[in-house]
């Protein structure tokens, strides 16, 4: 049985940005896809979700999905560009305020035959995950340069 997406071409590239924005740092995903927004992206889906596991049902029949979101890691506000499907995930990545984290979606993903042709995840190491707390700054200024490299890849 064929879907709809599947009879009607390829998907859009799909943008989604991860996190709670009631999280402090953990609101870096939605940040950056609240700035995209604002952007001309006409080829792009935009989504936010709370859980990476979300991202299995909107994956399939992707050429391209970027996904943003936040990490834990050693320097905060520090930019990665990560392409899972080429060289896994680090482990910093792994620990999740989600429960169910990106790498392991992704590798659920893997398993099921649900991953997009080309997957690219850009992650901030971020400084604070507490409840009710806003954005940290080093977090806070990348968005702006998470955003500008993400248009440029999906109107590259």
């Amino acid at each position: 049985m064929r879907t709809s997406w599947e009879s009607s071409g390829p998907r859009p590239v799909l943008l989604a940005g991860v996190g709670n924005p009631d999280r402090g740092d953990d609101g870096f995903g939605p940040a950056v896809l609240a700035r995209l927004a604002r952007l001309s992206l006409p080829e792009a889906e935009q989504i936010t979700c709370a859980r990476p596991l979300d991202l299995l049902d909107r994956w399939p029949g992707r050429r391209l999905a970027i996904v943003v979101d936040a990490a834990l890691g050693e320097e905060p506000g520090r930019l990665r560009r990560l392409e899972p499907l080429c060289q896994g995930l680090p482990l910093a990545t792994a620990c999740s305020t989600h429960g169910f984290g990106l790498a392991e979606a992704i590798e659920l993903g893997r398993s099921l035959g649900l991953l997009p042709a080309r997957l690219i995840v850009y992650a901030a190491e971020g400084l604070d995950f507490s409840p009710g707390v806003p954005l940290s700054a080093p977090i806070a200024a990348a968005v702006e340069e998470a955003a500008a490299r993400i248009a440029e890849e999906c109107r590259g």
